[in-house]
């Protein structure tokens, strides 16, 4: 009598890219974060890059793009946004390279894990402070960024990126003491940047990587879940203080700020808002349209350049992502850029409280900062911007769950006597 067969498929867990994959992705970064001229090429060459994959790879990047469908609503409003436009060419212009971002979020997440993805930013940033340090020009001055704000903020993400390659039990050990190394290399930078924004978010963001290190992979099972919240809670309240504090007490900003000898309008930035908050009033719905504003024959725009002693027809920003977006695509595209936001930090978190590991800690980290620092910079909209893809990316990336590749099929066969 024949013996009976049993078939099991065989998986594999989702390895991500290879060694040449992960250089071409910190390649792209460098292409992305230096201040250099020249880069636009390479950057369209990327681009054709990651469509590529498309064609390639097919399946699993179209699996990844509707697993992010929250990003596309806001790239679609976008779009729109050329049918109301004063500036119809720019606008469509501008909504092809959010359309674009979104592109390479969805390819890079589907075809790296999320610690490939934190390595490779990690090491991206140590050559951008290797060329910040080359530089003439001081961090404090900029470093060739054109602002030191943006600068130390680069600076902030590499620390919380070594920070988590560092505290990573599962990473190369090579890579863990290279993150432990630029740990201090990157402080000094924050600290050098002399901004106070940055210096604050370098404390909270530390205060949130090691404590969240602790709590979510040295202690597996929490016994006292009050203690947790009492310390998580703590955290909150530093990281948001300073937001907070910006809309609710004058004299306390001016005496806390006053310290630190900074100027308690933010550098100009209570301007900005004031007029956002006028432009949103007279176009409530749909906003003025993508780069409706910020144009050399607009009247308030140039009146806000000229107070703030900027040449004439300076592309500013509002310093405040959730302004920027109400003035150019109104309530209805706040609304789509809401939903990503959300998206992505429910998925990161969701990720934190159910797998407890390193990855998640560190994006969840970098996820705080951002939303800290949406309330004073505009780089969360922008279409290429390292800060931007850290944000949405983790979302993206942990909206797959947990991968494996099918291998084959294994045959077992009942024993048949001699």
């Amino acid at each position: 009598m024949q013996s009976e067969n049993y078939i099991a498929r065989v998986y594999e867990r989702f390895s991500g890219g290879n060694f040449y994959d992960q250089a071409l992705l910190v390649t792209w970064f460098l292409v992305i974060g230096l201040p250099m001229q020249g880069l636009t090429p390479f950057r369209y060459l990327f681009i054709m890059y990651f469509l590529s994959f498309f064609l390639f790879d097919t399946r699993n990047v179209v699996i990844g793009a509707v697993k992010a469908w929250w990003l596309w609503p806001f790239r679609i409003v976008a779009l729109l946004s050329v049918f109301w436009s004063p500036y119809a060419s720019d606008a469509l212009r501008s909504s092809a390279l959010l359309i674009l971002s979104a592109v390479v979020i969805t390819v890079v997440a589907a075809r790296f894990t999320p610690q490939q993805l934190i390595r490779c930013v990690m090491i991206a940033c140590s050559i951008i402070v290797v060329y910040i340090l080359m530089q003439n020009i001081p961090i404090e001055r900029g470093a060739g960024f054109g602002s030191k704000n943006y600068a130390a903020l680069f600076m902030l993400t590499g620390f919380v990126l070594a920070a988590g390659v560092a505290l990573n039990p599962n990473e190369l050990k090579q890579l863990r003491w290279m993150g432990a190394l630029m740990m201090p290399v990157f402080v000094h930078q924050v600290v050098s940047a002399n901004s106070t924004t940055a210096l604050f978010m370098l404390v909270a963001s530390a205060s949130l990587v090691f404590g969240m290190r602790v709590f979510f992979l040295d202690t597996r099972q929490v016994r006292h879940l009050s203690s947790l919240l009492v310390v998580m809670g703590l955290m909150v309240v530093m990281i948001s203080l300073y937001a907070i504090i910006i809309f609710v007490d004058r004299e306390v900003v001016d005496a806390f700020l006053g310290r630190f000898g900074k100027d308690t309008t933010f550098t100009g930035r209570t301007a900005l808002w004031q007029e956002a908050g006028n432009q949103i009033a007279m176009r409530p719905y749909l906003g003025v349209g993508l780069d409706g504003f910020w144009q050399y024959d607009v009247g308030s725009a140039q009146t806000l350049n000229e107070n703030d002693h900027k040449p004439y027809g300076t592309e500013l920003t509002f310093h405040n992502v959730h302004l920027e977006v109400m003035v150019h695509l109104g309530l209805v595209g706040y609304a789509t850029f809401l939903l990503g936001l959300v998206s992505s930090v429910w998925l990161t978190l969701k990720r934190l409280l159910t797998h407890y590991d390193m990855p998640a800690v560190t994006f969840c980290t970098t996820i705080v900062v951002s939303l800290i620092m949406s309330m004073m910079e505009s780089s969360l909209w922008s279409a290429f911007n390292l800060q931007g893809f850290l944000f949405f990316a983790s979302g993206a990336v942990f909206a797959r769950g947990e991968r494996r590749r099918h291998v084959g099929n294994l045959v077992a066969r009942d024993a048949v006597p001699a």
